[in-house]
């Protein structure tokens, strides 16, 4: 198998790139000073002259450019995983929210999501949507929870809420589930979540002593959310399992 995977300098590509290669497939970074993802037909030209299976897209970039490669993919006959986030969501107090949920985010950051999914699915209706929680990586540097807790940490106490159920997973998990979906070859909305029920005050508690961090952190009553995805046809590993 031969994917084309975007985002190759960010957070959870170079690992999905590691599971992939674990699994035997030819991985292809998609360089945009190479191929400029400008229009439908510089697209196009880069997804025939690369020639993959699969195109991961999980940069992020103009929606647009989503919506393109999910066009050339069927144009093509090849496939097209998006990666999206909880983050299409409005805030709410009652979770887990299953993969058929509406989208209704009121952030600027949520209603991108949420129309590049559109857009993805418009053109390709085989797509594959996989909608991620926060990311939690074993050390900070990247974009993920550990990242946050590291800096935060450093200001000074961490106020956490006890009724505040993050939607979230191990970044290595998180890349195995994606390659399992490529696997799989089944279509439609996925959403990878490794958080059983452990509050934010929970996990963060338990990520710090994992790091040996000894941050300050101090239960909270807010915010009161519950915003953990589920869908019985993808396992992701437990978070729990990580932080004991």
């Amino acid at each position: 198998m031969r994917a084309l995977v975007t985002g190759t300098s960010g957070t959870v590509a170079p690992v999905v790139v590691d599971a992939l290669r674990a699994e035997g497939a030819t991985v292809l970074a998609w360089d945009r000073a190479a191929h400029p993802p400008t229009s439908a037909e510089s697209v196009r030209q880069s997804v025939a002259e690369m020639a993959p299976d699969w195109v991961l897209h999980l940069a992020t970039g103009p929606e647009d450019w989503a919506g393109w490669i999910a066009q050339a993919c069927a144009a093509q006959g090849r496939r097209v995983l998006f990666t999206s986030s909880v983050s299409v969501f409005a805030p709410r107090a009652h979770g887990p929210l299953p993969p058929d949920a509406e989208p209704d985010a009121t952030d600027d950051y949520g209603r991108y999501k949420a129309r590049a999914e559109a857009l993805v699915r418009e053109a390709a209706p085989d797509a594959v949507i996989a909608r991620l929680g926060w990311q939690i990586g074993p050390a900070p540097g990247t974009n993920t929870m550990t990242d946050w807790l590291h800096r935060q940490s450093a200001e000074g106490p961490v106020e956490a809420s006890t009724r505040w159920l993050p939607a979230c997973s191990w970044l290595r998990d998180t890349a195995a589930a994606l390659a399992a979906l490529v696997g799989r070859g089944e279509g439609g909305t996925f959403h990878l979540d490794g958080n059983k029920g452990l509050s934010f005050y929970e996990i963060t508690t338990r990520l710090s002593a994992r790091l040996g961090l000894d941050a300050d952190i101090r239960a909270a009553d807010a915010p009161v959310m519950d915003l953990r995805l589920s869908d019985p046809r993808i396992t992701v590993r437990d978070i729990a399992d990580r932080l004991s």
